[in-house]
């Protein structure tokens, strides 16, 4: 403003100069001087409409003469007294008069790595009924240009006052923040291990069609992404730039869930089929896959939401309250009614695979799936009523165990004398054998012995019957005195008889008596080697 006036005052000071009389010299002189200060003076004028924007900043537009807004109007974007929907960029802008317009720096915003920004517009046209949040924009620039957001008239306005489903991303925007609030809030991260369920609470209102295959759970049809309802297909794990209010976040774990009933405490307590009760140490894994979170969250909502059950004094999750808690304790009560305490302890691997095979049917209401139901510890010895039976068990083990190992011990010296009988048979049918083959040896022999006599004799009798006749033809050739004097000499040499007579002849008898009893006695001696 007050470059303005001294423009002005220059301006009128220099008109004075080239008007004034006087001499030829003086006076093109006074002209000379008087452009040269209306030139300045108009210089100073035009940059006293002058704006200068910073490149951080942007210059809200206040027009101080017009006509004035309609009463439910804050911003004007068609020359109206008050605010002005543009908003000036970065340098030099002309025109802006001091007396009819002020102009505001104002700072940009910046949303930060991980953040998104709410955005909330003060003027627009109202919301339709039924609806909470504009629709969307088909970028963010375009819902900060003022301009384009309330139109070239009233009746051509896009935008509308009221929440803004679209959220500014990270980055740096120039907003109108007579028309725009901006807030930043962080952004939904999705970790590894779950997914986020989504409930849009704006949107195109899901309607019935036929032949359109929608999931209805408990009520709750499952829609597509878009739609308002709850959405059927999660998200993944990342980052998203959701309005935080416009989008309800369900995030459920997919990774292994366990659960474990031990303890005085949490033990799961069951009666047996005669009478005992007991607890019983369990642990179940639990799991559910992505694609079935929104089935469950339609059942349960939030699954890992804790709650104050009336039955337990500590809060629960929901899942663990309403499904997998009570599901186990049913189970585990309805297998031991149908055994007797000590058949239920002694089948733990039983009891296990029935509680596993009934919780599984159990979770597919829910979607869910388990790796298992185990029994870590059956506690029977509780109760003294519970420890006579296991003694009384135990007594009885004691005495099978004993009985069994005197039968194995009998057993043992049966197999043994069994055993020492079997060798004594074996050693006598050994020398019944041996026996039998001595028996055929010795007949073998005698046989061989009769043969060998029996040939012995023949040979003895033919040599007998061939000497006789040889002697006989001798002694007709020479003379029976002859053939004992010839036998003799043969005797004799060869060393066979003696010459001194070992026969005493007496009486009538010759020298043929004396030589056929020394033949008779060669002959029954054995021959010398």
């Amino acid at each position: 403003m007050i470059l303005f006036i001294f423009g002005l005052f220059l301006l009128f000071a220099g008109a004075l100069l080239a008007l004034v009389p006087g001499l030829v010299q003086v006076r093109a002189l006074g002209i000379a001087a008087g452009i040269a200060l209306v030139i300045t003076g108009l210089t100073a004028i035009g940059f006293s409409s002058a704006v200068s924007v910073n490149d951080d900043q942007g210059g809200v537009v206040i027009r101080h003469f017009g006509p004035d807004l309609p009463a439910n109007r804050v911003v004007a974007a068609h020359d109206e007294k008050g605010p002005q929907a543009k908003v000036l960029g970065p340098g030099w802008h002309f025109g802006y008069w001091p007396w009819l317009y002020t102009v505001e720096q104002v700072q940009t915003v910046t949303v930060e790595t991980g953040h998104l920004g709410l955005v909330m517009a003060l003027d627009g046209k109202p919301l339709p009924p039924g609806m909470v949040y504009a629709p969307e924009w088909p970028s963010a620039d375009e819902l900060l240009d003022g301009q384009k957001f309330l139109g070239a008239t009233p009746e051509q306005a896009f935008g509308y006052r009221g929440p803004q489903l679209t959220v500014l991303t990270p980055g740096r925007y120039r907003y109108n923040p007579r028309l725009f609030t901006v807030e930043a809030k962080p952004a939904l991260v999705v970790a590894a291990g779950e997914v986020a369920v989504i409930k849009a609470n704006d949107g195109k209102e899901y309607q019935p069609t036929e032949g359109q295959q929608v999931e209805v759970v408990n009520g709750t049809p499952l829609v597509s992404r878009g739609m308002r309802g709850l959405w059927q297909v999660p998200l993944s794990p990342g980052a998203y730039y959701l309005h935080p209010e416009a989008f309800s976040v369900i995030k459920v774990a997919t990774t292994n869930r366990v659960y474990t009933y031990q303890n005085e405490k949490w033990a799961i307590k069951v009666r047996s089929k005669d009478g005992f009760q007991f607890p019983v140490d369990v642990r179940v894994g639990v799991n559910i896959a992505s694609a079935d979170a929104p089935h469950l969250v339609a059942l349960l909502g939030d699954p890992d939401r804790t709650t104050k059950d009336d039955q337990e004094e500590e809060a629960l999750t929901n899942l663990e309250a309403r499904v997998i808690l009570p599901n186990i304790r049913t189970i585990f009560r309805d297998v031991a009614e149908t055994m007797n305490a000590l058949q239920f302890v002694s089948s733990r691997s039983q009891v296990q695979q029935l509680a596993t095979e009934r919780m599984r049917e159990e979770l597919k209401k829910y979607r869910l799936n388990t790796d298992g139901v185990f029994v870590a510890q059956i506690e029977l010895d509780h109760s003294e009523a519970g420890k006579q039976l296991i003694a009384t068990q135990t007594d009885r083990e004691v005495a099978v165990n004993q009985q069994q190992t005197f039968d194995q011990k009998r057993k043992a010296e049966e197999s043994r004398a069994t055993f020492i009988r079997a060798q004594e048979e074996a050693e006598q049918q050994r020398q019944v054998v041996q026996a039998s083959f001595q028996v055929q040896v010795k007949e073998q022999a005698a046989k061989a012995r009769e043969a060998e006599a029996k040939g012995e004799a023949s040979y003895i009798q033919i040599t007998a019957d061939a000497r006789m006749k040889a002697y006989e033809g001798l002694a007709k050739a020479i003379g029976a005195p002859g053939v004992v004097q010839l036998e003799l000499l043969k005797l004799v040499a060869e060393g066979k008889v003696q010459i001194a007579p070992q026969v005493m002849v007496s009486g009538g008898g010759g020298a043929l008596d004396a030589l056929a009893g020394t033949l008779l006695r060669s002959s029954t001696q054995p021959a010398k080697p």
